[in-house]
């Protein structure tokens, strides 16, 4: 009998299960789990993980394992044995959150030292041993309004894939953000439409192996016009300031 995928979401937003990154997250998941996969969730915000020292212990004295005694141990080996590692983090200034920069800085005992070339020409590092995960889906989301600013964290996602061995099976990038939960309220057709895709994307990666174009483009699909868009973003944040202690009313 054929041992079901695992699948190990990493989800690196602050605001852990209750954040937006969540709500595109868990349909992923959950669709996993309806074709079969075992699914498991590490909230990084909940984990010790201290910054890289940079000191190269983890290749000279003690090959594949860091100096630095927190919970990385624990959460590479359970990388390496995943058959698909799910990076979710909310969009922080084009880039990922503060904590998940942190686990990839410190995935460098997962390499050796040595330096090869890649079959295109481009300098790498051999990854040490033999490892279960064969690839990665990103999820994401932000507060504006273009899929375009998710570029330069996709750019970062893909070199980390390229110099892992990895590949992308998937991105899950959900623009507009913020405006997730007020759209379970007031339009719950189109927002649902919306996790349905995510939950179908979670289905593909077991059943066929990644998500197809046409999945991603649903879950990144908008729900406002950007004029709309502006205007509730605009007319949310000025009612908050007014709101906030000491503000005149």
């Amino acid at each position: 009998m054929t041992a079901a995928m695992k699948i190990l979401a990493f989800n690196s937003s602050p605001r852990k299960e209750k954040g937006n990154t969540e709500r595109i997250l868990r349909p992923f998941l959950d669709g996993a789990c309806q074709a079969g996969a075992e699914v498991e969730v590490v909230y990084l915000y909940d984990k010790k993980i201290l910054p890289c020292l940079g000191c190269f212990h983890c290749w000279l004295r003690t090959p594949g394992k860091c100096c630095q005694k927190d919970d990385m141990e624990g959460l590479l080996k359970a990388l390496t044995e995943a058959d698909v590692a799910v990076y979710a983090t909310p969009l922080y200034v084009f880039g990922m959150s503060a904590v998940m920069k942190l686990f990839m800085d410190r995935i460098v005992p997962l390499a050796e030292p040595f330096v090869e070339l890649t079959p295109d020409g481009r300098s790498t590092h051999p990854m040490r041993g033999e490892k279960k995960n064969k690839g990665m889906v990103v999820v994401s989301n932000c507060g504006f309004h273009e899929l375009s600013n998710f570029d330069e964290l996709m750019a970062h996602f893909r070199a980390i894939a390229y110099h892992s061995r990895v590949e992308i099976l998937g991105s899950l990038l959900r623009p507009e953000g913020e405006f997730l939960a007020v759209a379970e309220k007031l339009m719950p057709e189109k927002i649902g439409k919306v996790y349905e895709a995510a939950r179908e994307a979670g289905r593909q990666v077991v059943t066929v192996g990644r998500v197809s174009p046409e999945t991603e483009r649903a879950v990144s699909a908008h729900l406002l016009s950007r004029e709309e868009f502006l205007e509730s973003a605009n007319a949310y944040f000025r009612s908050r300031i007014k709101a906030a202690p000491g503000n005149p009313a």
